[in-house]
């Protein structure tokens, strides 16, 4: 297993340095280019074929609304006069204003004034929001007085300017001079903006742009238009603009082009799609005073990255001083004993790279992001083919047992399989999906009561090892990619939450242990459901405290998380302890043939009557009310049927098993590594109109440095959780953990030989003590994040 490990982490490696190396050839050190402005303008396609969502090529955009505009037009940083957009041309630009306007006021009517000015104010001001001036052929008092930047107190210099024109040069070619004029004018347009870029010449307005002329529908022309607008003269004047190297939006030629049907008289098109032309528009234009520079980064169009934080820096500056260390380990006679081992160095430099290729993945752009979109057959295609692989591998297990290891892995794996399809394709927006997703979410914590109540149960070991060990293999991974990618360990939220539950299993059986093996144990259960329920519905978490100490939690968010599953993991414990308690009384009882018998089908009804449910709720909203009510049914039902019998309790997928060994990883790793922007969007790591190639080399790469990720992070827990001193045994260490008397006299003989400082510092039995590693690792974390809040 180890081997077949090795082998997809390394072919993981080599995919990802193939594409890193395809990536850096096309990467520009413009910032045009880099920061995906130019194909902003240039690239880009519908998601489907029904909807008008548009997808800029290796981008993500962001939606515009009246505040966003207002923030942009007003920005302080512009060195603009005016705060207005100025649109200038024929009926295609008009069009193009009125969208515009229409986030300024949505009731502008876009039919009121035909071949006129219009001039819509900002609500409430005086102030102009936007103005239109009609000119179809750029000749007009305005169009020369805007491109000679001769501005004056009728006409202030605005933020924006977008020309057009072409359409009227073809349609009345006999008054206009034709296609011979049009290209005099843009002539004429293209030494305007290069004379306004020059030093001390009067600048136009902070951005200028062209609109295309728009491609026409032929069957849908009147026949005055049919025989002028002449769609290869067309394409020969939007292929002159860009020759001209003029600020066109090419990609509104390619918008219209794709659909069709959204125009009824073959040359304007539908207030939608012009609504999506003009987003563009405001990503270019506003992006820079609208979007927040700090994680996450959910629009990356027209988006400058930050240079790395002073925590990146010497995150890096840490994972080369371990790759240091692993080179010299070789070389030295005697290695100093603060210095890990090979092993340890080894899966340290691991870890601290792969955490730092995930910077680059989604803190850098030098990789292109896409947007989610939520495609049904896709969403199908893509839970048939785990289906298919799940079966494929079924093959049989060791153990019989009821909820056995296999079985559980097994569980993790396909639940998160799941999850991972459900996040790239944006289906929480489809409540008959999200609400199944949420009971996925439901059997997690389940496993989280069952697994360790009958752990405590069966060890009765309280200790802080055990403990210590699962809430750092659960948080290593969570805590330090708060750190270097920016964001909140709350983001995570499955490694908090898990850990929580860990801690409050923990408590309910640690108090008055001798009563988990009697009837009491129920009442212990009751008390602690009810406890938490108070804590959480009364909002006594301490939040305050942690303000105080600069850790910001959402208690919104937190308070949702953990009371949407409050219940189930109390209802893992009393499954739990029924098995334990009663298993045995339960096997050989006249009865539990026909129990056994009439589960099966009460099951598959109960699973009936949950979708049905789930699917009649309004939205999920309304679900999120009943889920913690109605969560326990389907989880127990599928518990119910995957152990109905002995075959099905022997037998358990590899593929699924493969995955669930590694759940934790794929969760948190698929925020920056198999998915961007914080699960905001889609990472591409080979080239962003190959959806479905990239979707499989990104996932293979993805599941191959996951791997590494869950060995590495295993060796760190038990790096972290070793003893130090030489002579310490190597036993449990139980709630009291401060060095005995007899210890002190060795700890002084070590303190007198041992030269160096550090080293006799480690050898202090005293950091053995687990509760002296949490008060200093504690300690540590709320330093970090203060100092680097």
């Amino acid at each position: 297993m180890l081997k077949e490990r090795v082998t997809v982490t390394t072919a993981a490696v080599a995919v990802l340095a193939v594409a890193t190396l395809y990536a850096l050839a096309r990467f520009s050190g413009s910032s045009r280019v880099h920061n995906h402005c130019q194909v902003l303008q240039r690239s880009g396609w519908w998601v489907d074929n029904s909807s008008l969502v548009w997808q800029p090529q290796g981008c993500t955009q962001r939606q515009y609304a009246y505040d966003d505009v207002v923030r942009c037009m007003k920005s302080p940083r512009t060195t603009s006069v005016g705060q207005y957009a100025l649109f200038i041309g024929d009926s295609t630009v008009r069009d193009k204003f009125f969208a515009w306007a229409r986030l300024v006021d949505v009731d502008v009517d876009g039919d009121a004034k035909v071949h006129s000015d219009i001039t819509v104010r900002w609500p409430g001001e005086a102030g102009i929001a936007a103005l239109f001036v009609w000119d179809p052929y750029l000749k007009g008092e305005v169009a020369q007085q805007v491109l000679h930047g001769a501005y004056n107190e009728t006409l202030e210099q605005p933020r924006l300017v977008l020309l057009g024109a072409g359409a009227w040069h073809l349609r009345y070619a006999n008054e206009s001079g034709g296609i011979v004029n049009w290209r005099r004018t843009m002539d004429g347009v293209v030494q305007r903006l290069a004379e306004s870029r020059r030093d001390g010449a009067a600048p136009i307005a902070d951005h200028v742009y062209l609109s295309p002329v728009a491609p026409v529908v032929p069957d849908k022309l009147s026949p005055e238009r049919l025989a002028t607008l002449d769609p290869a003269a067309i394409t020969w004047m939007n292929a002159y603009m860009h020759a001209a190297e003029l600020p066109v939006f090419s990609s509104w030629t390619d918008m219209a082009r794709a659909r069709p049907l959204e125009t009824t008289d073959g040359l304007h098109y539908s207030a939608g799609l012009e609504r999506a032309a003009v987003n563009l528009l405001l990503n270019r234009v506003c992006n820079r005073d609208t979007i927040d520079p700090h994680p996450p980064m959910r629009t990356t169009c027209c988006f400058e990255y930050p240079a790395p934080g002073s925590f990146v820096r010497w995150y890096a500056a840490a994972t080369l001083t371990a790759l240091a260390l692993l080179v010299a380990h070789s070389r030295w006679a005697t290695i100093p004993r603060i210095v890990p081992s090979a092993a340890t160095l080894r899966q340290l430099l691991v870890f601290g790279g792969i955490l730092l290729i995930m910077f680059v993945c989604d803190r850098t752009p030098l990789f292109e992001k896409l947007h989610k979109h939520y495609i049904a057959w896709v969403f199908t295609a893509m839970l048939a083919l785990a289906t298919v692989g799940g079966a494929a591998t079924w093959s049989a297990d060791k153990s019989e047992a009821f909820l056995g290891r296999a079985q559980t892995d097994e569980w993790k794996g396909w639940m998160q399989i799941v999850i991972l399809a459900y996040h790239a394709m944006n289906a929480s927006g489809v409540s008959g999906i999200y609400n199944p997703v949420r009971v996925l979410v439901a059997m997690y914590l389940f496993m989280t009561g069952y697994g360790h109540c009958c752990f405590f149960y069966a060890k009765r070991d309280y200790g802080l090892q055990r403990l210590t060990a699962v809430l750092l293999r659960t948080n290593v991974l969570a805590i330090a990619l708060a750190y270097v990618m920016g964001t909140s360990y709350m983001d995570y939220y499955f490694a908090p939450l898990s850990s929580a539950w860990v801690l409050i299993v923990w408590a309910t059986m640690r108090v008055a242990p001798a009563a988990n093996y009697t009837h009491l144990a129920w009442a212990k259960l009751a008390a602690s459901a009810v406890i938490m329920c108070l804590i959480n519905g009364l909002h006594l978490w301490p939040f305050a405290l942690l303000e105080r100490l600069g850790v910001m939690w959402s208690a919104r968010e937190w308070e949702f998380r953990f009371g949407t599953d409050i219940y189930i993991v109390y209802v893992g414990m009393a499954v739990a302890l029924v098995r334990l308690q009663y298993g045995s009384q339960l096997l050989v009882h006249p009865r539990w043939p026909q129990l056994v018998r009439w589960s099966v089908p009460a099951s598959i009804l109960g699973l009936v009557l949950y979708f049905y449910f789930e699917l009649t709720r309004a939205s999920k909203f309304e679900y999120n009310k009943w889920h913690p009510y109605v969560s326990p049914l389907p989880v127990l039902c599928f518990i119910v049927l995957r152990n109905a019998n002995a075959y099905l309790r022997s037998h358990s997928s590899a593929m699924f098993r493969a995955a669930g060994l590694i759940s934790l990883e794929l969760f948190i790793a698929q925020f920056h590594l198999f998915l961007a922007a914080d699960t905001k969007a889609i990472l591409v790591l080979v080239d962003s109109r190959l959806w479905f190639v990239n979707f499989g080399v990104t996932a293979f790469v993805f599941v191959g440095l996951c791997q590494a990720l869950g060995s590495a992070s295993g060796t760190i827990t038990a790096w972290l959780m070793a003893k130090v001193s030489v002579d310490a045994p190597a036993v449990d260490i139980p709630m009291s953990e401060l060095p005995v008397a007899a210890d002190r006299p060795r700890a002084l003989d070590r303190l007198a030989s041992d030269p160096p400082l550090l080293a006799r510092m480690a050898s202090l039995p005293i950091f053995d003590s687990l509760a002296l590693r949490w008060v200093i690792g504690l300690f540590a974390l709320v330093l970090l994040n203060n100092y680097y809040d």
